[in-house]
């Protein structure tokens, strides 16, 4: 746990105070706040880091050489304690601030009061999601917690309108009051690269196969046990198939027990969590995304900037789609979802050049940058809105 006594180092920019569950790298939250931390002008803008969960795999290291703070506290108001140190931070910290930019927005009933109470009234809610948990009670839990933002003076923020709708409301929206700051994305890192597909290729022992990708993190919402008997009856039809996995999570010995009990252990690839996956992407065929809810569903932008032809469940926001993907109804049976995925292996073996992917690619990124998405714009918009305000 960090000393929450700390003295503040640099005093001449904007602090920003952003208040995460977790720091970890298989975090889509903190790799998007990690994203726009890169590419902001830190001399006038820096972060610093209010977390509740410890994790081994984490963004710690790489805050810290960006010149952030880290602070760890028990989650709050899971005891008297807890509200103590909330208490006891924000006395300490709170004038070292000018936000306090919440991610955990089922927590902005507590955070909110009493940052105030120590002055730090500047406060952007953040929505990152379209549901308020996986878990029924949660869920329910966490949508009472939320009700009281809808009479706080803060700063509304989401992911995508689809997530702002969800949590704000249609009326707020349709008035403006909603800002849409995009997951915005690096463009240039995951441009398709015919060497490093070809190296991932040999790397994954694929250079015969079609390889089918999938990124996410092995909770519910990405729906990897559905995924996994799609891929056994399209396997089925292409013996010369593989399907790689990318991701960490609750749920993997569940999801490689599955992946046993049907026999397609050499067929099905667990990666891991990864740093690379840029270059994964270029050594994909495809790209599959049936998750139950998304904000936004980044992981299909960067599959479609790597010029990859994506099948993705009707859950997920259109505006993830940058003409790449086919939206699938997750309602549907096992055996539409296989013929789509056949039917679009067919054309990506068409239209597989070379050539035909780079063209797509640059396509897709031309789209991401006239849609927000791109993360040197966005960067920059996101700055202003610190300094100048809203």
């Amino acid at each position: 746990m960090a000393d929450i006594t700390q003295e503040s180092t640099q005093t001449d920019c904007i602090r920003v105070l952003h208040f995460v569950s977790t720091l970890s790298r298989g975090s889509g939250v903190m790799s998007v706040i990690m994203n726009y931390y890169r590419h902001i002008d830190r001399d006038k803008v820096q972060f610093d880091f209010l977390h509740f969960i410890a994790c081994e795999d984490s963004y710690m290291e790489e805050i810290r050489e960006l010149g952030g703070k880290i602070y760890c506290i028990d989650k709050p108001g899971s005891s008297f304690q807890s509200i103590k140190q909330l208490n006891s931070f924000f006395r300490l910290h709170a004038g070292e601030y000018t936000w306090l930019h919440n991610h955990e927005v089922y927590l902005t009933f507590l955070l909110r009061p009493i940052a105030k109470r120590y002055g730090l009234e500047k406060f952007i809610v953040h929505c990152h999601a379209t549901k308020y948990s996986d878990k029924t009670l949660n869920a329910v839990r966490n949508r009472i917690l939320c009700l009281p933002i809808r009479f706080m003076k803060v700063e509304r923020f989401a992911c995508s309108e689809a997530a702002g709708k969800f949590l704000y409301g249609k009326r707020r929206m349709n008035k403006g009051e909603i800002f849409i700051l995009h997951n915005a994305i690096d463009s240039e890192k995951f441009q398709f690269d015919p060497i490093k597909r070809k190296r991932i290729k040999l790397e994954l022992k694929s250079q015969d196969k079609l390889v089918i990708g999938h990124v996410g993190r092995f909770e519910r919402q990405k729906n990897h046990e559905f995924l996994i008997k799609v891929f056994a009856e399209y396997q089925k039809q292409r013996t010369d198939s593989v399907l790689v996995l990318i991701g960490d999570g609750s749920l993997r010995n569940k999801v490689e027990m599955q992946v046993r009990n049907l026999g397609l252990e050499k067929s099905v690839l667990f990666l891991g969590q990864r740093d690379d996956v840029a270059d994964l992407y270029q050594g994909m065929d495809l790209f599959i995304l049936p998750s139950r809810y998304e904000g936004v569903g980044v992981v299909l932008l960067e599959a479609q900037l790597a010029g990859l032809p994506c099948i993705a469940s009707d859950c997920i926001p259109e505006e993830a789609s940058a003409g790449q993907t086919l939206f699938v109804p997750l309602g549907d049976s096992i055996k539409t979802w296989t013929d789509t995925l056949v039917k679009k292996t067919a054309v990506t073996e068409l239209s597989g050049q070379i050539e035909v992917r780079l063209a797509q690619s640059v396509a897709v990124q031309q789209y991401l940058k006239n849609s927000g998405y791109s993360i040197k714009e966005s960067g920059v918009v996101l700055q202003n809105k610190y300094q100048v305000g809203f």
